[in-house]
Protein backbone atom coordinates (compact mmCIF):
# COMPACT_ATOMS: atom_id res chain seq x y z
CA UNK A 1 0.00 0.00 0.00
CA UNK A 2 0.92 3.43 -0.70
CA UNK A 3 1.75 5.88 1.67
CA UNK A 4 0.12 9.26 0.78
CA UNK A 5 3.08 12.27 0.21
CA UNK A 6 1.95 14.10 3.15
CA UNK A 7 2.17 11.52 5.05
CA UNK A 8 5.62 10.90 4.72
CA UNK A 9 6.45 14.21 4.80
CA UNK A 10 4.78 14.12 8.21
CA UNK A 11 7.12 11.33 9.50
CA UNK A 12 10.02 12.74 8.21
CA UNK A 13 9.52 15.80 10.01
CA UNK A 14 8.72 13.36 13.67
CA UNK A 15 11.55 11.67 12.77
CA UNK A 16 14.10 14.61 12.39
CA UNK A 17 12.44 16.17 15.80
CA UNK A 18 13.32 12.92 17.43
CA UNK A 19 17.18 12.46 16.26
CA UNK A 20 17.01 15.95 17.34
CA UNK A 21 15.78 15.78 20.98
CA UNK A 22 17.91 12.46 21.26
CA UNK A 23 21.03 14.14 20.12
CA UNK A 24 20.77 17.66 22.77
CA UNK A 25 22.90 17.52 25.74
CA UNK A 26 21.80 18.98 29.21
CA UNK A 27 24.29 21.40 29.95
CA UNK A 28 22.65 23.10 33.00
CA UNK A 29 23.69 19.82 35.07
CA UNK A 30 27.43 20.53 35.44
CA UNK A 31 29.50 23.53 33.83
CA UNK A 32 31.40 22.35 30.87
CA UNK A 33 35.06 23.49 31.64
CA UNK A 34 36.61 25.58 28.30
CA UNK A 35 39.34 24.48 28.91
CA UNK A 36 41.88 21.74 30.35
CA UNK A 37 45.08 22.25 31.23
CA UNK A 38 47.33 19.40 31.04
CA UNK A 39 50.11 19.55 32.81
CA UNK A 40 51.06 18.60 36.60
CA UNK A 41 53.42 19.97 39.62
CA UNK A 42 55.98 17.66 40.79
CA UNK A 43 58.25 17.56 43.85
CA UNK A 44 60.34 14.59 44.52
CA UNK A 45 61.70 13.96 48.15
CA UNK A 46 64.38 11.07 49.01
CA UNK A 47 63.88 9.15 52.25
CA UNK A 48 65.75 6.25 51.38
CA UNK A 49 67.04 5.22 54.57
CA UNK A 50 70.66 3.96 53.95
CA UNK A 51 71.05 5.39 50.00
CA UNK A 52 72.76 8.17 50.66
CA UNK A 53 72.59 10.99 47.84
CA UNK A 54 70.23 10.18 44.92
CA UNK A 55 71.13 11.03 41.06
CA UNK A 56 67.56 11.68 39.44
CA UNK A 57 66.20 11.31 36.12
CA UNK A 58 62.38 12.01 34.77
CA UNK A 59 61.57 10.24 31.78
CA UNK A 60 65.59 10.72 30.58
CA UNK A 61 65.58 14.20 31.63
CA UNK A 62 68.02 14.62 34.53
CA UNK A 63 66.77 16.64 37.46
CA UNK A 64 70.03 16.26 39.26
CA UNK A 65 70.94 15.08 42.65
CA UNK A 66 68.84 14.87 45.61
CA UNK A 67 70.38 14.45 49.13
CA UNK A 68 68.56 12.61 51.99
CA UNK A 69 65.85 14.11 53.25
CA UNK A 70 65.90 16.78 51.49
CA UNK A 71 63.35 17.22 48.25
CA UNK A 72 64.06 18.35 44.56
CA UNK A 73 63.41 21.06 43.52
CA UNK A 74 64.31 22.57 46.59
CA UNK A 75 62.21 24.07 49.51
CA UNK A 76 62.79 27.34 48.51
CA UNK A 77 62.02 26.55 45.03
CA UNK A 78 58.30 26.24 43.27
CA UNK A 79 57.21 22.90 42.14
CA UNK A 80 57.98 21.52 38.75
CA UNK A 81 55.54 21.79 35.95
CA UNK A 82 55.27 18.80 33.97
CA UNK A 83 53.42 17.42 31.51
CA UNK A 84 50.53 15.05 32.74
CA UNK A 85 50.92 11.78 32.22
CA UNK A 86 52.46 8.35 32.38
CA UNK A 87 56.49 8.87 33.93
CA UNK A 88 59.37 7.15 34.31
CA UNK A 89 61.48 8.00 37.18
CA UNK A 90 65.35 6.51 37.17
CA UNK A 91 67.43 7.08 40.54
CA UNK A 92 70.65 6.07 41.42
CA UNK A 93 71.83 5.81 45.18
CA UNK A 94 74.95 6.15 46.60
CA UNK A 95 77.22 2.70 46.24
CA UNK A 96 75.68 1.88 42.50
CA UNK A 97 72.45 0.92 43.21
CA UNK A 98 70.05 1.59 40.47
CA UNK A 99 66.20 1.82 40.78
CA UNK A 100 63.46 2.61 37.46
CA UNK A 101 60.10 3.93 39.38
CA UNK A 102 56.64 4.23 37.26
CA UNK A 103 53.80 6.29 38.32
CA UNK A 104 51.21 8.75 36.59
CA UNK A 105 51.00 12.29 37.09
CA UNK A 106 47.48 13.78 37.29
CA UNK A 107 46.15 16.21 35.33
CA UNK A 108 46.04 19.75 37.06
CA UNK A 109 47.16 18.56 40.05
CA UNK A 110 49.81 19.44 42.77
CA UNK A 111 51.66 16.24 43.99
CA UNK A 112 55.04 14.94 45.58
CA UNK A 113 56.57 11.27 45.03
CA UNK A 114 58.47 10.48 48.04
CA UNK A 115 61.00 7.83 47.80
CA UNK A 116 61.38 4.98 51.01
CA UNK A 117 62.59 2.15 51.96
CA UNK A 118 65.98 1.25 51.54
CA UNK A 119 68.01 0.79 48.41
CA UNK A 120 67.51 -2.69 47.67
CA UNK A 121 63.98 -2.32 48.82
CA UNK A 122 62.37 1.24 47.66
CA UNK A 123 59.32 1.91 46.36
CA UNK A 124 57.51 5.25 45.40
CA UNK A 125 54.55 6.85 47.37
CA UNK A 126 52.65 9.73 45.49
CA UNK A 127 51.07 12.07 47.55
CA UNK A 128 48.34 14.90 45.90
CA UNK A 129 48.32 18.25 47.43
CA UNK A 130 45.51 20.06 45.52
CA UNK A 131 44.28 21.01 42.35
CA UNK A 132 47.14 23.57 40.23
CA UNK A 133 43.96 25.70 39.99
CA UNK A 134 43.05 25.84 44.07
CA UNK A 135 45.79 28.84 44.70
CA UNK A 136 45.68 31.24 47.30
CA UNK A 137 44.28 34.29 46.99
CA UNK A 138 41.86 32.71 44.34
CA UNK A 139 37.88 32.05 44.69
CA UNK A 140 38.50 28.48 43.70
CA UNK A 141 41.13 28.03 46.63
CA UNK A 142 38.89 30.09 49.68
CA UNK A 143 38.38 26.96 51.45
CA UNK A 144 42.02 25.34 51.54
CA UNK A 145 43.26 29.16 51.82
CA UNK A 146 41.20 30.70 55.28
CA UNK A 147 42.53 33.66 56.81
CA UNK A 148 45.13 33.75 59.50
CA UNK A 149 44.87 29.94 59.59
CA UNK A 150 47.25 27.24 58.27
CA UNK A 151 47.07 23.11 57.46
CA UNK A 152 49.39 19.91 58.70
CA UNK A 153 49.45 16.80 57.32
CA UNK A 154 51.70 13.64 58.78
CA UNK A 155 53.89 11.36 56.63
CA UNK A 156 55.87 8.32 57.58
CA UNK A 157 59.05 7.43 55.68
CA UNK A 158 60.48 5.72 58.52
CA UNK A 159 61.35 2.18 57.85
CA UNK A 160 60.51 0.43 61.03
CA UNK A 161 58.59 3.23 63.37
CA UNK A 162 54.60 2.90 62.95
CA UNK A 163 53.55 7.10 63.81
CA UNK A 164 50.36 6.42 66.60
CA UNK A 165 49.58 10.13 66.99
CA UNK A 166 50.68 13.43 67.77
CA UNK A 167 50.22 15.99 70.87
CA UNK A 168 50.49 19.93 69.94
CA UNK A 169 51.22 22.73 72.45
CA UNK A 170 50.51 19.57 75.18
CA UNK A 171 47.05 20.49 74.75
CA UNK A 172 45.53 19.10 71.08
CA UNK A 173 46.14 15.71 70.97
CA UNK A 174 45.98 14.10 67.25
CA UNK A 175 44.66 10.70 66.99
CA UNK A 176 44.55 8.88 63.77
CA UNK A 177 41.85 6.52 62.46
CA UNK A 178 45.13 3.61 62.54
CA UNK A 179 48.46 4.15 62.95
CA UNK A 180 50.59 5.32 60.05
CA UNK A 181 52.86 2.76 58.68
CA UNK A 182 55.32 3.21 56.08
CA UNK A 183 53.93 5.65 53.43
CA UNK A 184 50.66 6.12 55.20
CA UNK A 185 50.09 9.60 55.21
CA UNK A 186 47.34 11.81 57.70
CA UNK A 187 44.36 14.40 56.79
CA UNK A 188 45.10 17.86 57.31
CA UNK A 189 45.03 19.53 61.09
CA UNK A 190 43.50 22.93 60.30
CA UNK A 191 45.89 25.53 63.36
CA UNK A 192 45.47 29.45 63.52
CA UNK A 193 48.61 31.10 62.43
CA UNK A 194 51.25 31.00 65.06
CA UNK A 195 53.85 29.28 66.70
CA UNK A 196 53.68 25.08 68.05
CA UNK A 197 55.21 22.16 69.57
CA UNK A 198 54.67 19.14 68.04
CA UNK A 199 55.26 15.73 69.46
CA UNK A 200 54.94 12.31 67.00
CA UNK A 201 54.55 9.32 69.09
CA UNK A 202 55.61 6.38 67.41
CA UNK A 203 56.49 2.48 68.31
CA UNK A 204 53.91 2.77 71.18
CA UNK A 205 56.34 4.48 73.58
CA UNK A 206 58.62 6.32 71.51
CA UNK A 207 58.58 10.51 70.44
CA UNK A 208 60.49 13.02 68.36
CA UNK A 209 59.63 16.86 68.97
CA UNK A 210 60.01 20.06 67.22
CA UNK A 211 58.94 23.56 67.09
CA UNK A 212 57.33 25.29 63.95
CA UNK A 213 55.82 27.83 63.25
CA UNK A 214 52.83 27.85 61.20
CA UNK A 215 52.01 30.90 58.52
CA UNK A 216 48.26 32.23 57.40
CA UNK A 217 46.86 30.78 54.51
CA UNK A 218 49.83 28.27 54.08
CA UNK A 219 49.88 24.10 54.31
CA UNK A 220 52.65 21.52 55.44
CA UNK A 221 53.65 18.03 55.11
CA UNK A 222 55.46 17.17 58.40
CA UNK A 223 57.79 13.78 57.51
CA UNK A 224 59.16 11.12 60.11
CA UNK A 225 61.93 9.29 58.32
CA UNK A 226 64.89 7.10 58.69
CA UNK A 227 65.15 3.94 60.97
CA UNK A 228 63.88 4.04 64.79
CA UNK A 229 67.62 4.75 66.52
CA UNK A 230 67.94 8.02 63.96
CA UNK A 231 64.73 8.93 63.48
CA UNK A 232 64.43 12.59 61.92
CA UNK A 233 61.34 14.53 61.26
CA UNK A 234 61.54 17.77 58.55
CA UNK A 235 58.44 19.92 57.82
CA UNK A 236 57.89 20.29 54.06
CA UNK A 237 55.88 23.76 52.69
CA UNK A 238 53.23 22.88 50.25
CA UNK A 239 51.92 26.37 50.02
Amino acid sequence: MRIPYKNKLLVAMLFGILVYVVGCVDTSVQTIPESINYTSQLKVVNLVSGGGTATISLNNQSLGSLDFGAELPNAQAAFLNIPSGNKVLNVTFTGGTAKEYRFAADTEYKLRVFLVGTPADAQVIKVLQRYTWQTKDSPNGALLFPADTGFVSFFNGSTDATINGVTINDTLDIEFASPLALGGVSGRTKLKAGNYSFKVAYNDSLETSFDYTVGAKSRYTVVIYDTVGSIKNSVLVDD
